[in-house]
């Protein structure tokens, strides 16, 4: 191969290289690198970043000093392109995603991927957790502080022996309950169409007072929800969470904090809550009714999950889907299933911008309630 054509398959290489390391720079300087990977990622990607740099130097450098020589003997299993045509199909392929990563906009997952993929109201998590709890003995997490008691059990053992729960086979006989699980869009779809039950307005109805009430100190209801045998984790969620007026439903506590409001569902029913998403309108929903919801991503948009809650409104039509909105209202019980499902009634809905992160994320260390 004559100088010419090794000079411009090392200059192809060099921009192919710059130019990858361009894109990375560029969605790292302008916040976009969240549209496509998780924070706890991100690390990575600088470190992807630095690699790409170095291996553009060498290449320019290669090119300026007009070494061909291989160090090794297999030059012919990473030959350059013989023809015009193999160069072209070859480097276009490298080409592609970066003209597509600069000049496609951005576009955040919305009604169209939560439509293939379904969405979870509340807490995806819960069920798995109350049922651990129940076979180690520990009482309902909604009984009155009095009767609750045990020793609660670690958060990331709890997940652990739920997924162990999973996998095994069971009797039917023994967990009743988990065979009678809802898939998500059968619970959405009672909701609307009435087989959803409002809880029962009898004075012992979890509609009245429950054992929590605001003007315990923290520390009391710590060791109120702490009888639910859900571990401090989410012991220490409920109680900051009960304590707010209106719980704000922000991003960095979203997803644990739906997982909270549904193991203690009938604590929190009455509470004001408030928060935002994008609109969902799963099939079977009325017109007053929508899914308040958002995307998580474990690593990337690919794994992405949609969660989100039930929001009953009079002029809840009139809001488009896809856009995004912020509501408040009240807490509502309803029965699914023999299932506790909290959806929020009433609610005053207002549009906002889509966050500049529009994903949210599971946290597990302690989570700032306040933020």
């Amino acid at each position: 191969m004559n100088q010419t054509n090794w000079t411009s398959h090392y200059l192809m290489r060099s921009l192919i290289l710059a130019g990858f390391a361009a894109l990375l720079s560029y969605l790292i300087w302008t916040e976009k690198l969240g549209h496509y990977l998780a924070p706890k990622l991100h690390t990575l990607s600088y470190v992807t970043l630095g690699i790409l740099v170095i291996l553009t130097i060498v290449s320019v450098r290669q090119l300026f000093t007009g070494n061909r020589a291989y160090e090794c003997d297999c030059e012919e299993a990473h030959q350059l392109p013989r023809t015009r045509w193999g160069s072209l199909v070859i480097y276009s392929l490298f080409l592609l995603p970066i003209l597509m990563g600069f000049f496609m906009p951005d576009k955040i997952l919305g009604s169209a991927v939560a439509e293939n993929r379904g969405v979870t109201l509340l807490g995806s998590d819960a069920r798995k957790l109350a049922a651990v709890a129940t076979e180690t003995g520990q009482p309902a997490a909604s009984q009155p502080a009095g009767e609750q008691g045990g020793q609660a059990a670690p958060p990331q053992q709890a997940h652990a022996q739920g997924m162990a729960e999973t996998t095994k086979d069971e009797d039917p006989t023994d967990e009743p309950q988990t065979a009678q699980q809802p898939a998500p869009s059968q619970a959405t779809e009672q909701a609307a169409s009435g087989e959803a039950t409002t809880a029962d307005t009898t004075p012992n109805a979890a509609s009245q007072p429950s054992g929590a009430n605001p003007s315990m100190s923290e520390e009391e209801l710590k060791r109120y929800f702490s009888g639910g045998g859900f571990g401090d984790f989410y012991t220490d969620i409920a109680a900051a969470m009960y304590k707010q007026p209106v719980i704000s439903l922000h991003d960095k506590i979203f997803l644990d904090g739906l997982t909270t409001l549904e193991l203690y569902a009938k604590d929190f029913a009455g509470k004001q809550l408030e928060t935002l998403g994008f609109v969902y309108r799963e099939p079977g929903l009325g017109d007053k009714q929508f899914v308040v919801a958002r995307f998580s991503v474990t690593c990337c948009t690919a794994d992405a999950s949609v969660f989100g809650i039930l929001v009953e409104s009079e002029d809840a039509s009139k809001w488009a889907k896809d856009s995004w909105v912020k509501v408040r209202g009240k807490l509502e019980l309803r029965q699914v299933d023999g299932y506790d499902m909290l959806v929020l009634q009433g609610a005053k809905i207002e549009p906002v911008k889509a966050p500049k992160d529009p994903y949210v994320y599971y946290s597990y260390e302690a989570a700032d309630i306040q933020s």
